[in-house]
């Protein structure tokens, strides 16, 4: 199968939202929402999300389109640190089933820390659950290192997120 990589549109709210959703059920311990939390927000709030990921210079969503049937099949987001000044971090990290084992986890990767560069931020992280090996190892080989740093997973704190940074960021 063939996939397209770019930015999110304003328009396809509802389709991200549907993806959004979907990762929430798929992988629910992953995340920092419960998909009760999500499904509850109004369509305002998905649509100013949608604006917000589409147009701004400081965050960004990524999505691969199945280049066949036009399905959303992955996304990937970038934003400021939500208490770090200077860092980055990714964000809403999800490949539907049928596009895993592909390039399109690379590619959507890749394409928010090429959106990361164009901002001021001097750092790029993320965050991964300590139990989430899968993830962790697939960050590794696209270069990301695990600092030490941790904090307690918001949803089950007998959890931890485990930090990692991107070294060849800046």
């Amino acid at each position: 199968m063939a996939y397209t990589v770019r930015r999110t549109t304003a328009e396809e709210w509802r389709e991200f939202r549907e993806l959004r959703l979907e990762a929430l059920l798929d992988s629910p311990t992953n995340y920092g929402q419960t998909h009760e939390n999500a499904l509850a927000h109004p369509d305002e709030l998905w649509q100013e999300r949608a604006r917000d990921n589409a147009g701004s210079h400081v965050q960004a969503f990524y999505v691969a389109v199945d280049d066949a049937t036009g399905k959303l099949v992955g996304m990937w987001g970038v934003m400021p640190h939500f208490t770090r000044p200077a860092t980055h971090i990714v964000i809403g990290v999800y490949v539907r089933p049928e596009a895993r084992g592909t390039d399109v986890a690379r590619r959507l990767n890749q394409a928010s820390i090429d959106f990361a560069k164009t901002t001021e931020s001097k750092e790029l992280m993320l965050l991964v659950r300590d139990d989430n090996d899968r993830g962790r190892r697939f960050y590794e080989r696209e270069g990301f290192v695990l600092t030490g740093g941790s904090e307690p997973h918001n949803l089950d704190p007998s959890h931890d997120l485990l930090e990692m940074r991107y070294p060849a960021f800046r």
